[in-house]
């Protein structure tokens, strides 16, 4: 039969959040950043830091003394933005240097294979033992040396900065000049090269081309003395000029014989009755005559116009103005035939002239077909004369401007810094390399500290209990002077740091007002030596000094412990386990201490089968008849890794409470110990941090014990109607009260 657990139990009104939290997540009550935690880990391990720190330090001074000195010569050289320039041949011109590509070609000419093999060659230094540095090979020789040497164009200007590692400073210097001179010398000697064999080339062509000249030339000649027409050399001939002569007197004849007939034409439609058709006569000599008289009709048909407005036809003045008139007609139509007659005359003359004009043209350009022919195939001989000459002579040009462009310099390197003698090493940075050596030493010792605390199984702060268990600390336990542990701190020291520790966990472990019936608090630890029955004794101690009625139950039927005194007097030999095997009664077991309100539960005799009667009903039994004699039951068990007894016991406690001693407590067991009382079905509420130093003999715990006297147990409380219906039923035989004694 299970034994009464009050339903409305609770943590003090202090701890009630913490117990909120404790239930929706073992550690959402912890700080997420734990500042005073981190500095408490630098400080106890900074040992380690200072220790790896002294060696990084002194591990740097040693290589810094036996290190080899590096020095550093620099120059810088100005870039001509052109090289001077002597012809204008672009094959074997010399290197441009006006845009930012050819500036880039300069300084990785300088950083050239060719060009530092060509410097170590000229300097000796591949028999120098301090400059090969060990290597054995020409590639190994000049990779170490190519890694030495730095070349930099300066952005925004023409510079081009020059610097040059070694162990020799002299040497250093003199690799800074070396990398210029012979740089010079390398694009003088490619230009050379090149020049050559232009210059080669060009000679050929020149060859070929003269040859061909000549030929042309003699060709030119042979066909102007085998062709002896006069005006060949010339533009035109003297067939070509008559030719165009004639034609240009055709032309002249043909458009005066057009002219003519249009004019012909025209006066044979002119009519004298009407002069006012004068219009289409043209403008030429002969129409000049016509056209007066046709203005003189025109003025005398007027003047008649008006005279016949005066006068009859019978006037003299009618009949002279008449008379006039028509003389001007008969001499205006006589003016007309004569010169039409004569255009007529001369459009004929003119036809004859075009006809004789244009046989003599068609003559004419039969004699000049040959002579043309002839002049064209001279002119091409010609072209081709002048072609092959031209082209010889630029040839012959370029062959002489080959001479001098060998000798014109690349670009132009001028010294704008010339490089100095360096006078500090700058490797090994002495500074910079024992800073870095400080660093490190710090961040490896950081490193090692948190390593060595990560892996450090000890339990040194409440917050790393509080993370481990997954339950709030009830109380820290402050250290006790020497020899002051074995008594109750509340009667031996009652205003130390310590009593007000028990003060404090009695209060968060306090029930809640409305609670009725007897509160079980069990106290426990992972392994012995935590302090447990110290917490234990000193817990219930607290709470008879209040005036509460406290039972502390021993459990611990494996060592003796808080019951130890009381187990070496004559007749206190019997204890919990008597009871659980039936071999004594629960009156006398429990005794009155020193301590008033406040009674001991003795283990009894040791038993190595304690947890199966732990695990059988008379337990049970037991605590349901204590819950009518006393306000608070206390239980002091074994360690929960030593054995399953307190296992056994949690699921009937209220409230269980592990003890962690600091420094004493390991991670792993700590864990297991609360995950073991939370499988069992414990309520495990909290755990008192306690810093009292460890006091543990091979043989298991050397705790407090409790002083009891003789005397009969107080009256017991009112016991509620369901608790004594449990008890009845719980109960072997039916008796009132296990701690009242049986009439036997």
């Amino acid at each position: 039969m299970a034994p009464h657990r009050p339903s409305d139990y609770s943590l003090g009104p202090a701890n009630q959040s913490l117990a909120a939290a404790r239930g929706a997540s073992a550690t959402a009550y912890l700080p997420k950043v734990e500042p005073l935690r981190m500095i408490g880990v630098l400080l106890r391990r900074s040992w380690v830091i200072a220790l790896v720190v002294m060696a990084c330090l002194g591990g740097m001074w040693m290589y810094l003394k036996h290190a080899k000195k590096v020095y550093q010569a620099t120059g810088s050289v100005y870039v001509s933005a052109r090289a001077p320039r002597v012809v204008e041949s672009g094959a074997i011109a010399p290197e441009e240097t006006r845009d930012l590509e050819q500036m880039r070609s300069v300084e990785q000419g300088l950083v050239a294979s060719t060009l530092l093999m060509r410097v170590i060659d000229s300097g000796k230094f591949a028999d120098q033992p301090d400059f090969t540095g060990g290597a054995t090979s020409r590639q190994q020789l000049l990779t170490a040396f190519a890694k030495r040497v730095k070349v930099e164009l300066r952005r925004g200007t023409r510079l081009i900065d020059i610097a040059v590692e070694d162990t020799d400073p002299d040497r250093a210097q003199q690799l800074v000049g070396l990398l210029v001179t012979e740089y010079e010398k390398w694009i003088a000697e490619r230009q050379g090269d090149l020049s050559r064999q232009v210059a080669g080339g060009i000679s050929q062509e020149e060859k070929s081309l003269r040859e061909r000249m000549a030929k042309s030339e003699k060709a030119l000649q042979d066909f102007r003395d085998a062709h002896p027409i006069p005006g060949i050399g010339g533009r035109n001939g003297p067939n070509s000029d008559d030719l165009g002569r004639i034609e240009s007197e055709l032309t002249r004849v043909k458009s005066e014989r057009l002219r003519l007939e249009a004019e012909a034409d025209a006066f044979r439609k002119f009519d004298p009755e009407h002069p006012d058709a004068v219009a289409a006569l043209p403008n030429s000599e002969r129409s000049s005559g016509v056209l007066s008289l046709v203005r003189a009709v025109q003025d005398k048909e007027v003047e008649f116009a008006k005279v016949k407005e005066r006068y009859l036809y019978k006037h003299p003045t009618y009949i002279e103005t008449f008379n006039e008139l028509k003389k001007l007609r008969e001499n205006l139509a006589q003016a007309a035939r004569s010169a039409g007659e004569a255009v007529a005359k001369n459009y004929q003359i003119a036809s004859d002239n075009e006809a004789k004009l244009t046989r003599e043209v068609n003559a004419a350009r039969s004699s000049t077909v040959a002579a043309e022919g002839l002049r064209a195939q001279f002119e091409a001989l010609e072209r081709e004369a002048l072609a092959d000459r031209t082209t010889h002579e630029a040839v012959a040009a370029r062959l002489r401007e080959t001479a001098l462009a060998a000798a014109v310099p690349g670009p132009v390197l001028r010294w704008e810094d010339t490089p100095m003698l360096p006078e500090k090493p700058i490797k090994p940075r002495k500074t910079v390399m024992m800073a870095l050596a400080g660093a490190g030493g710090i961040f490896f010792g950081l490193l090692l500290a948190v390593g060595l605390e990560v892996t450090d199984g000890k339990v040194r702060d409440a917050a790393a209990a509080a993370r481990v268990t997954g339950v709030p600390m009830l109380s820290s336990v402050a250290a006790l002077r020497e020899g002051t542990d074995g008594d109750p701190v509340l009667i031996s020291q009652p205003g130390s740091e310590t009593s007000e520790s028990f003060r404090r966990l009695r209060a968060a472990l306090a029930p809640s007002p409305g609670h009725t019936g007897a509160a079980t608090v069990m106290f426990a630890s992972a392994k012995p030596g935590e302090g447990r029955s110290f917490c234990a004794m000193n817990y219930a101690a607290s709470l008879a000094m209040q005036g509460l009625r406290t039972l502390l139950l021993d459990a611990d039927m494996r060592r003796p412990g808080l019951s130890g005194e009381h187990l070496r007097s004559v007749d206190g030999q019997v204890g919990l386990a008597d009871y659980l095997s039936g071999a004594a009664e629960p009156a006398k077991t429990c005794h009155p201490t020193a301590l008033p309100n406040l009674y001991l539960l003795s283990s009894g005799t040791m038993q190595a089968n304690a947890s199966e009667l732990l695990s059988g009903t008379r337990f049970p039994a037991l605590l349901e008849d204590a819950y009518r004699w006393f306000d608070c039951v206390v239980i002091d068990t074994p360690p929960i890794l030593s054995t399953s007894d307190a296992l056994a016991i949690s699921r009937y406690a209220d409230q269980v409470c592990l003890v962690v001693r600091e420094k004493a407590s390991d991670r792993r067991d700590l864990r297991r110990a609360a995950d073991l009382v939370r499988t069992s079905g414990g309520p495990l509420v909290g755990f008192v941090w306690n810093e009292l130093p460890a006091r543990v003999k091979a043989g298991g715990d050397t705790g407090p014990s409790v002083p009891v006297v003789r005397s009969s147990l107080p009256a017991p409380r009112a016991t509620p109607p369901s608790t004594a219906m449990k008890i009845r039923q719980a109960r072997p035989g039916g008796a009132d009260s296990l701690f009242v004694p049986s009439p036997s």
